[in-house]
This record gives C-alpha cells, sequence and structure tokens, in this order.
C-alpha cells in the first residue's frame, strides 16, 4: 500500500483509563489489552507504518511506563516513536494539541493522522488523503456505517462533506447511521484552530463546530475496525479478528 509523502506524522491516543474494559484494564491499559495474543497497540503501530507513517508520537497517561517499556524508541517496531505524557486527563482534542505542541512540526501542506490506541483498523490513507486534498478539507475523519451507533459519535454527510457531527447522541435520535472511526487527518490551519485551552474535547468542542463550515470532511472505510472499550466488544473482536501481524 503507497503513501503520500504529505502524511508522515501520527498521533496514536493512548491515554484513558479504560474503566468500561475492566478488570483487564486494572493492571493493563487498554490499548495494551491483547486481542488473540497481539496487543492491540502493536496492531495500530504496524498499521500506521504499513502506511509509510514511521514518525509516531504516543499521548499516554494512565500506566504510561507500560508504553514507553513496551515500545522504547520504537526502532524494533520499524518506526521512531516519542511521547507525550499527560500528568492529568486532557481530553481528546486537550491530549491531541499537547502532543502535537512537544513533538510535531508540520511543514507547508503537510497533515497529520490522528488515531484512537484502543481500535483495532486497517485504513487505506492513499485514499483517504486524496479525498482530503480534492476536497481541499482542513480535516478529513475515517467513517463507519454502523447498525448500532450507541456511544459513537455521528456524522450527516452531503457529497463527502460533513454536515453535522454530533458526539454520543441518543440512538434513536441519531441522523444517521455513521459513526467516527477516531481516525483522522489534520491539516497545518487545523491544528493552529484548535481550541487555546489546555482542556477540551475534540469531539464536542472542535469537530461539532467545524462541521458547520464545509472544510471537515469524510473518508467512509469499507475495512476491518473492531473497537476494544467494553468488554462486549472486545469479546466481539477476539471472536472475528484474525490477527496479520
Amino acid at each position: 500500500m503507497k503513501n503520500t509523502d504529505n502524511v508522515r506524522k501520527a498521533v496514536v491516543m493512548c491515554g484513558g483509563e479504560g474503566t468500561r474494559l475492566r478488570p483487564l484494564t486494572y493492571e493493563t491499559p487498554k490499548p495494551l489489552v491483547r486481542v488473540n495474543g497481539i496487543p492491540v497497540i502493536d496492531k495500530v503501530v504496524a498499521e500506521l507504518v504499513k502506511n509509510g507513517i514511521t514518525d509516531i508520537t504516543m499521548a499516554i497517561g494512565y500506566k504510561a511506563d507500560m508504553f514507553t517499556t513496551h515500545f522504547g524508541d520504537g526502532r524494533s517496531f520499524g518506526s521512531s516513536i516519542k511521547y507525550s505524557i499527560e500528568d492529568k486527563l486532557l481530553g481528546t482534542g486537550g491530549a491531541v494539541r499537547k502532543a502535537l505542541a512537544g513533538n510535531i512540526a508540520l511543514e507547508d501542506g503537510e497533515s497529520v493522522l490522528v488515531a484512537n490506541g484502543d481500535n483495532i483498523f486497517d485504513i487505506d490513507l492513499e485514499a483517504m488523503y486524496a479525498l482530503h486534498e480534492t476536497n481541499g478539507a482542513m480535516a478529513t475523519i475515517a467513517v463507519k456505517s454502523m447498525d448500532d451507533v450507541t456511544g459513537y459519535g455521528v456524522v450527516s454527510v452531503e457529497n463527502n462533506l460533513i454536515k453535522n457531527f454530533v458526539e454520543k447522541p441518543d440512538p434513536k435520535e441519531a441522523e444517521s447511521k455513521l459513526i467516527n472511526l477516531g481516525i483522522y487527518l489534520l491539516r497545518g490551519d487545523a491544528v493552529k484552530a484548535l481550541p487555546q485551552k489546555e482542556v477540551f474535547s475534540m469531539e464536542r468542542e472542535f469537530f461539532a463546530p467545524m462541521s458547520k463550515t464545509g472544510r471537515l470532511c469524510a473518508f467512509v472505510s469499507d475495512q476491518i475496525w473492531y473497537p476494544i472499550d467494553t468488554m462486549e466488544r472486545y469479546n466481539k473482536a477476539c471472536a472475528e479478528w484474525k490477527p496479520d501481524l
């Protein structure tokens, strides 16, 4: 799978406590939980490397030392890994902003990929970036159609553009079946437009208002995606996912 030189860097979100996945997360942070013998985060890193992204910053907090011990500098995983350590919970947006400010400088025209570290996924980054560029988007979110949208951000899409973004709506009131996969591209101007505050929600305080600007794009993915955030979803991944590492 080819990649573009304009996406060479990534932030991987790994800071949460994973309370809905207890008891598995009492001793192990959620991204390091194993599915069929493979730590979820290993699959994330492998997918990034496969797509040509080797400059990775991990936003960590809960049991941070387990990540630094597991990955070190990342060379044994075919990458260069740096760490952005949260001393307190910063919210999804605050964690992204801190990681970018401390570790990643974007050149003109360059975009950064942000991905949750607790999802098993494949992504066609070349196609995603092509859509991102064609639409002149500030940000492009990977989305997928799901029968049950409970607990997810839901988007309404028209001509590839997200017209409305609602974080975790009542499923009975959701406008569509398309959900945010927690994988997105941010252009440099989007990074500069992030709220200038320490703690904030990427979904509610950035994507939701941006959806009204015509600069937020949706990339519909038909590839594998298994969230590992509840025991039910973890068990589903264990039953269905066949490791390809």
